[in-house]
């Protein structure tokens, strides 16, 4: 016998999720930069897959905020705008500062994994690994938000952090100053781990304000060079699309 309707239905939407990850993935790393435009037969092609599984997945991604849809581009990665990143640096202080002050009795573990990713944090800008550091920064602060004790809350808190990490591939980190976030990042775990609340909010409250401007400098330099660009918006090469 064979498959029923449901199960081969179950079966694409399965394969849809693993294009979904390879095109996400590749959206995060920053391969496919912000504003590339992809095409959906080409990518199914390279990945093997029907253009129905990659509209399934390209829908997924969509959802997420990671992909936008227009008349004239058609699908392409998203770009954040300067007012994007004021809506997610909003969110950000008012769940991160809350849960601060609300670490009042933090676990042994919670703390040590916090430690954790400052020092992971440190190996990857030593070794200029950019991608590693931009992944142990948001770990970080991902963290902070636990001390709400809401994994609903925590679900919302990942989605704004995957759009706020497509603004942060374009930061040139060769040229920003990540040593720095090196000690700022030390310092707001162990004012938490001293049990100094306010302090710690304080210190995370100028640490988000600096992260918003730079970000939203490096937003507003890209729209400004795409938009002196002449012709039609940059495509993405097939050889670089999957």
């Amino acid at each position: 016998m064979g498959e029923s309707p449901d199960l081969r239905e179950l079966r694409r939407l399965s394969v849809a999720d693993e294009v979904a990850g390879v095109l996400r993935l590749r959206i995060l790393t920053g391969e496919l930069r912000p504003g590339t435009a992809l095409l959906e037969i080409p990518l199914a092609s390279s990945l093997g897959v029907s253009r129905n599984t990659m509209r399934e997945a390209m829908k997924v991604l969509s959802l997420e905020g990671l992909l936008t849809r227009s008349v004239h581009r058609g699908i392409a990665v998203a770009e954040l705008t300067p007012q994007d990143i004021r809506d997610i640096y909003q969110l950000r202080r008012m769940l991160e500062l809350s849960a601060v002050q609300a670490a009042e009795h933090p676990s042994k573990d919670h703390l040590e994994r916090l430690r954790s990713l400052v020092d992971q944090y440190e190996a990857a800008v030593r070794a200029g690994d950019w991608t590693s550091a931009v992944a142990s920064d948001l770990q970080f602060h991902s963290l902070l938000i636990r001390f709400h004790n809401n994994r609903r809350l925590e679900s919302f808190y990942q989605k704004v952090l995957r759009e706020l990490r497509m603004g942060m591939v374009l930061v040139d980190r060769g040229l920003d100053n990540p040593t720095r976030l090196i000690r700022v990042h030390r310092s707001i775990y162990q004012l938490l781990a001293a049990g100094k609340l306010q302090q710690c909010a304080a210190a995370l409250a100028q640490h988000l304000e600096e992260s918003e401007t730079r970000i939203s400098k490096v937003i507003s330099d890209h729209a400004w060079a795409r938009n002196r660009m002449p012709g039609p918006r940059e495509s993405a090469p097939e050889s670089k699309a999957v």
